[in-house]
């Protein structure tokens, strides 16, 4: 025997002492305890849930997010070459046509009166029968 494991011995022995009595003291807390620790597992499995759903979709959640941006890009592209050709070629409305069209919507008073729903059914009645057609079948049954 060296002078290492005398000193090491019974630090080893206390560890394991101390080591099974935590066992036995905690085995009970443990029990104790077993049904939080499985809300607990619940809960983060339910928290990660929206996760693992993300990851299922990921290939699809990268197609759409490049089309987003392939989309949002010819567009912009689009409008841009659009607005260009059309100030190059003088194409659109002239400010006089604007003013023109704006004084128009201003001034206009209308010409005609409004649509009067009442007096056109009034006058639809004038042409219309007053007997409904069972009426109508059941005098003629009766003149026969």
């Amino acid at each position: 025997m060296n002078w290492l494991s005398v000193i090491t011995t019974p630090f080893t022995f206390t560890l394991g002492l101390t080591a099974t009595l935590l066992s036995y003291l905690l085995s009970p807390l443990l029990f104790i305890a077993s049904p939080v620790i499985y809300l607990g597992h619940v809960i983060l499995y339910l928290t990660l849930l929206p996760l693992r759903i993300l990851i299922k979709l990921e290939a699809f959640i990268y197609f759409m997010t490049v089309a987003v941006l392939v989309g949002a890009t010819v567009g912009i592209i689009l409008h841009f070459t659009g607005s260009t050709i059309t100030q190059a070629l003088q194409i659109g409305e002239t400010p006089e046509k604007q003013r023109r069209v704006k004084q128009e919507s201003i001034d206009s008073s209308p010409g005609d009166p409004p649509f009067n729903y009442l007096e056109t059914k009034a006058e639809d009645t004038k042409y219309l029968p007053y007997s409904t057609i069972l009426e109508e079948e059941e005098s003629s049954r009766e003149s026969e």
